[in-house]
């Protein structure tokens, strides 16, 4: 018996070493020189593993029913058995898990390593599928002009994001789409955001943690904001890329006091001679509160008894709800992940096989589902792997 694995990312790694004590060849297909690269960026060279703080509120999909209903698996729950199975090693950074080493290269390296040691693992780089088709309950294969057979195939080739030049939609998605599933709507998240006359050029490269949301809706993401030349990044704006709709946002500067509360600490000092820039210092590095003071005509050194009600107002409003406008995403060159993909509906949550075509199974990005920054996406790959390679293996009993 024979299972080919498409792609050799996250997802296409964690399926083949999942069926390593199965009878059968294993056949893992990589398009490029390097595998796992992507996995080795992860983390900023770290490799996030996974997150404490983990549920289907975390995933997002066209099909939200279908979305809980996968995420019902046991192996939500259980997902550090499944690392501990695939031999990485991790540690807790408050509420993220990172790779003990810290080393995402080494990482992937070691589980490399641990497939060619399979006696059933066979690793072909540089091998682009270039068809597939239904030959009785098998599958043909087509690549370099050759053609193999093989009774499973795990289809894992992950999104649309492009750390090399792998074509459009309709070429990244080719063989699900030959096997006649649909691709619902495709966008990079996971990404940042770039904003059209930028404001804060001047002060790119400053960090702070605040908030952004939606315009007008609930939707909204704390934590750590990074300035850019281009717009705006970090944690908090990759995760709200995710539902980021429109072109237009709101910021907020400060992070652990509402509104009221700033408003209260405020005015209690305007006894005495107390500055502006020394109470908004406790919120924000100083280039960011003297943005935030130039911008509403107030002096760096204005007291607080020196600001009148309407100047307050002004303050108040841009540092809790700044509005951007001219925002979007950047390209699939900046994305981590892709929102959208095979549309759950033809697939069967509950073993990622697929509806259309028994013996087909899905795993990792691939699928209409993404998850936020942070282990997220890569604990996706590890379930949805483990998933199919179970579902294969229940085929044989």
């Amino acid at each position: 018996m024979k299972i080919a694995v498409i792609g050799a990312g996250a997802a296409g790694i964690f399926s083949a070493i999942f069926l390593r004590n199965f009878k059968a060849e294993i056949h893992i297909f990589e398009q490029n020189e390097i595998l796992g690269e992507k996995l080795r960026l992860t983390g900023g060279g770290r490799m996030n593993i996974t997150n404490k703080r983990l549920s289907a509120a975390d995933y997002f999909s066209s099909e939200e029913r279908l979305k809980n209903n996968l995420l019902k698996t046991r192996w939500l729950d259980r997902r550090e058995e499944l690392f501990d199975e695939l031999g990485i090693k991790y540690k807790w950074e408050e509420n993220r898990a990172i790779a003990k080493t810290e080393n995402a290269v080494r990482e992937v390296e070691r589980l490399i390593r641990a497939i060619k040691k399979q006696r059933n693992a066979f690793i072909r780089e540089k091998i682009k599928i270039s068809d597939i088709q239904k030959s009785g309950n098998k599958y043909l294969l087509k690549f370099d002009n050759k053609t193999e057979e093989f009774e499973f195939v795990i289809i894992a080739t992950g999104g649309m994001l492009k750390l090399h030049d792998m074509g459009g939609r309709e070429d990244i998605y080719k063989l699900p789409i030959k096997l006649g599933h649909t691709i619902t709507k495709t966008r990079p998240v996971l990404t940042p955001l770039v904003i059209t006359n930028n404001p804060f050029k001047q002060i790119a490269g400053l960090s702070f943690k605040g908030v952004i949301k939606n315009i007008g809706s609930k939707e909204e993401f704390n934590g750590d904001i990074l300035i850019t030349h281009l717009g705006i990044s970090g944690p908090a704006v990759l995760d709200f890329s995710s539902v980021f709709e429109g072109s237009s946002c709101e910021l907020g500067f400060i992070s652990g006091l509402n509104e009221n509360q700033f408003k209260d600490e405020f005015w209690k000092l305007r006894e005495g001679k107390n500055y502006v820039r020394t109470f908004l210092h406790k919120f924000m590095p100083k280039s960011l509160y003297e943005w935030h003071l130039k911008k509403c005509g107030i002096s760096t050194e204005s007291t607080i008894a020196d600001v009148n009600k309407e100047k307050f107002n002004n303050l108040l409003s841009n540092l809790y709800r700044l509005v951007l406008s001219g925002v979007q995403r950047m390209d699939y060159s900046n994305a981590w992940t892709t929102q959208g993909g095979v549309d759950l509906k033809e697939i069967n949550v509950a073993t990622m096989e697929s509806k259309l075509n028994p013996h087909i199974f899905f795993a990792g990005e691939v699928v209409d589902m993404n998850g936020l920054c942070g282990g997220y996406n890569i604990t996706f790959a590890a379930i949805t792997a483990k998933i199919a390679a179970e579902a294969i293996l229940n085929y044989s009993k």
